[in-house]
């Protein structure tokens, strides 16, 4: 699956120093950037488990956190429900914006929410939030941060039916308006909705080896001038790619240098597009591939930068990206962080060009589709190659397995029961 030779998706290798070596020359392979921001944000600047991270149309960047609220294993029972119904919400404000240099110049949401996750801004300025504790999603205009413009899902009530969700992840969100919920640790599904938020399509499936299979759909982005939704299949180690207005599957992307758990990818529509992913520590088996962040091009699928902050990264949770690719964002969970990056060709580049396209946060995820034939490497003769899943079969079987996997979707086909959604380490 994973394209190298003596590696085992369990995360072994025939010789533990071999593949010490081996991570060392494939990085050494990789340029070295974007570059971290040291004094970013301002340090008086308290914050909780930093579980998503966005940037809105002027700029800003939005913090979404849980303050002193912690997710563990106490946290629901085995039905998945809250155990903390009976508590207020989080007093303090949960989301946190901030501008260029790092300085706090709003915050909102107190009193609002009990678990935070995910969240992204649209094209029209719309905040659009996950709570995992209430099984719900939020839409905030501009102009009202206090009431939600649209709520979906039942207070505290999880469910798996066309009314409900459980621990939904990630939101994304089309131009026209359109958006698309990874109802993520439960039912393991991604739904897409019309602006009034009634059901369009849905699909997914908690176990099996379609590409129709997730476990965890921890993330979401658009790479809308491809015409895909792409999803961060966090316990598969892949980010899986649809077509956004009929859920047929176009490819997958994963790598042996990132490991078996990809927790956010975020997508730029830069130099032929660019993906900007962070993986997840693979505890508790041994875990030597590094947590970092890792640059893709869109094109060709090469694996052509990496980065971390000086003190490595240990938990990320989640990735933004500026359009231009030249500020990218990272949210941690523990340490309670949030990371800027900068990199300086690009942002040069982009000062000489005056119509850069403005951004839209991909809430996490977008992915490499292209030819199954498609090497992912860094140089000539790079080890990394695509899994290319529905993209990869040949023949006649593959294309009927693929039409029908695509008429699943197309009828809303609908995870009924409950596959393996354990988060060991961080949610």
């Amino acid at each position: 699956m994973f394209g190298e030779e003596g590696y085992y998706p369990a995360g072994y290798y025939d010789s533990q120093q071999a593949q010490y070596e081996k991570i060392k020359t494939a990085l050494n392979k990789l340029e070295h950037a974007p570059q971290w921001v040291s004094d970013w944000p301002d340090p008086s600047i308290r914050m909780g488990q930093v579980s998503g991270v966005a940037i809105d149309n002027s700029g800003l960047v939005l913090v979404f956190h849980r303050s002193h609220n912690l997710w563990d294993a106490t946290t629901f029972n085995n039905r998945d429900v809250y155990q903390g119904i009976g508590e207020p919400p989080i007093p303090e404000p949960t989301i946190l914006v901030l501008n260029d240099t790092g300085e706090l110049v709003d915050s909102w949401g107190q009193k609002m929410f009990y678990i935070p996750h995910g969240i992204t801004v649209d094209y029209e300025g719309n905040v659009w939030v996950t709570d995992v504790a209430l099984h719900q999603v939020f839409k905030f205009t501009p102009y009202d941060k206090l009431k939600p413009n649209l709520t979906l899902g039942e207070k505290f009530i999880p469910g798996n039916d066309d009314k409900h969700f459980c621990k939904p992840s990630a939101v994304a969100v089309l131009s026209n308006g359109d958006f698309f919920v990874a109802d993520g640790y439960c039912n393991h599904r991604i739904l897409k909705f019309s602006p009034d938020g009634n059901i369009i399509l849905q699909w997914g499936l908690s176990r099996g080896n379609s590409p129709f299979a997730f476990n965890v759909p921890h993330a979401l982005t658009l790479a809308e001038d491809r015409g895909l939704v792409c999803v961060a299949d966090r316990e598969r180690g892949r980010v899986a790619c649809f077509r956004h207005d009929n859920g047929t599957y176009e490819g997958s992307f994963s790598s042996w240098l990132m490991g078996g758990r990809l927790f956010s990818v975020a997508y730029a529509p830069v130099h032929g597009g660019r993906l900007y992913v962070v993986n997840g520590p693979d505890s508790p088996l041994p875990n030597p591939v590094p947590v970092r962040g890792f640059v893709i091009d869109f094109s060709t699928g090469r694996l052509i930068q990496t980065f971390a902050p000086e003190e490595g990264l240990q938990n990320p949770h989640d990735i933004v990206t500026s359009a231009d690719g030249s500020k990218v964002y990272v949210a941690e969970l523990n340490p309670f962080r949030v990371y800027k990056f900068v990199d300086e060709s690009l942002r040069n580049e982009s000062r000489l060009e005056k119509n850069v396209t403005s951004h839209v946060k991909p809430t996490a995820t977008v992915e490499v589709v292209g030819s199954p034939n498609m090497s992912v490497g860094v140089g000539a003769g790079g080890a990394w190659e695509w899994w290319s899943g529905a993209l990869g079969g040949a023949g006649g079987a593959a294309a009927a397995a693929l039409l029908a996997l695509a008429a699943l979707a197309l009828l809303r086909a609908r995870n009924t029961g409950k596959g393996y959604e354990a988060e060991p380490l961080v949610h």
